[in-house]
């Protein structure tokens, strides 16, 4: 069987909740595995780079805004 990765971000407000080891059951209930996991703070430049995409939607300010309020945990899963 062929497996494919992605890519996924639990966000601030998950993290704050301390929901990450619940997501990441979840994941696993659905025959995904996490693969590689790191916890960090994303500085602004790294928010504005990755939602890039969104720069001139109404909303790219806050999504970064909302990104970098606190920790989020960034991983790879694999199914």
């Amino acid at each position: 069987m062929v497996k494919e990765r992605t890519f996924s971000i639990i966000k601030p407000d998950a993290t704050r909740r301390n929901l990450t080891g619940k997501i990441n059951a979840k994941f696993e209930e659905k025959g995904l595995r996490v693969v590689a996991q790191k916890r960090l703070h994303m500085t602004q430049d790294m928010a504005e780079r990755f939602y890039g995409v969104h720069r001139e939607r109404p909303f790219f300010k806050d999504l970064v805004k909302f990104m970098i309020s606190g920790p989020v945990v960034v991983q790879v899963l694999e199914g």
